[in-house]
């Protein structure tokens, strides 16, 4: 039983992480401009500022200075407040951010501050957790530690109702709400869920083949702001 539960339940590794972000990265790049300036929201270690600049993007990237990721940086990342991001008006080409705004509590009024700094024409992307992701979390985590997990985020009261919040629509909405022309959103085709199910024992290639029937853990959202 114990050999059973160890090979199921991996141990969450910062590799494995990587892995998952650089194929929704991948995945998301087609929606950026060739070059130009650009914003993480929410950086991490900065490993997806360092893929970006080495891809020839003039890359800023802020996050807490309470990130979990702190000690772990590989890039220059700016430490913010979480409400103002410390640029001027009309900075940036792109803004983006992976899996960030459900953490943010006030992600509607702060859609006015990426506004301010994304220039005229300029493109905001995206990824966020999918419906797919909240609800195979959940079974996950009543198997492993048997008991409802907690939320995930910061828009809906618990696990179950994150469901619901996790939708496209969800997005959507809140997107169209704050100024914002939905130019495209597709589910990221690739399968993991919060509690580190098998971990890299599960190819990525794997992982693409299981979304199909199981629903992508994470969507793409492509903005550009109405005229």
């Amino acid at each position: 039983m114990r050999k059973a539960t160890k090979f199921l339940w991996a141990k969450e590794s910062l590799a494995h992480l990587e892995s998952i972000r650089r194929y929704e990265l991948e995945f998301a790049r087609h929606a950026f401009p060739h070059s130009g300036r650009l914003l993480e929201i929410g950086a991490g270690t900065g490993w997806q500022a360092q893929t970006l600049q080495a891809q020839g993007f003039e890359v800023e990237a802020i996050d807490l200075s309470s990130s979990n990721y702190k000690e772990h940086r590989v890039f220059p990342v700016a430490d913010y407040d979480g409400h103002r991001i410390p640029f001027g008006d009309d900075s940036f080409d792109v803004v983006f951010s992976s899996n960030v705004l459900e953490h943010i509590p006030h992600v509607e009024v702060f859609q006015k501050e990426i506004h301010r700094v994304l220039k005229p024409g300029g493109v905001a992307v995206h990824i966020v957790p999918s419906s797919a992701w909240r609800f195979w979390t959940n079974i996950t985590h009543v198997l492993k530690s048997w008991k409802i997990p907690d939320r995930h985020g910061e828009h809906a009261s618990n696990a179950i109702m994150e469901i619901w919040h996790f939708r496209k629509n969800w997005w959507r909405t809140l997107y169209e709400r704050t100024g914002w022309q939905v130019v495209k959103v597709m589910p990221c085709p690739i399968f993991y869920t919060g509690r580190s199910l098998m971990g890299a024992r599960i190819s990525i290639r794997a992982r693409q083949r299981i979304s199909q029937v199981l629903g992508g853990s994470s969507n793409l959202f492509v903005l550009r702001e109405n005229n």
